[in-house]
């Protein structure tokens, strides 16, 4: 299953953002060890063409698990991400997957 949802950007909240994502990938393999605890296949964000918004995407076989693991994560991250997420988006939507195909 999968996920894509819409966030604004908080006032001053695009850089801080912006910079967070850099920081993710710098710690990459700490991510990907909550991607694993989680259950979550993929996870994606991408700036919107005006700059204005992001899109976030997720892929798990289970989001109440996903939301379940991420509420009692013991990795650091996570609480990181949380705070950067509450600090610079503001929800907007998710959106309706229309299809999604898989060839793995």
């Amino acid at each position: 299953m999968t996920r894509l949802a819409q966030f604004k950007f908080k006032p001053e909240g695009k850089e801080a953002w912006l910079s967070w994502a850099e920081e993710l990938k710098r710690r990459k393999e700490e991510v990907i060890a909550t991607l694993k605890s989680e259950g979550v296949v993929s996870e994606a964000c991408f700036l919107a063409p005006d700059g204005e918004s992001s899109f976030y995407f997720m892929e798990s076989e289970d989001f109440d698990k996903v939301a379940q693991m991420a509420a009692e994560s013991s990795h650091a991250i996570d609480a990181e991400h949380k705070k950067a997420r509450e600090r610079s988006l503001e929800f907007v939507a998710e959106l309706t997957c229309l299809f999604n195909f898989e060839n793995r």
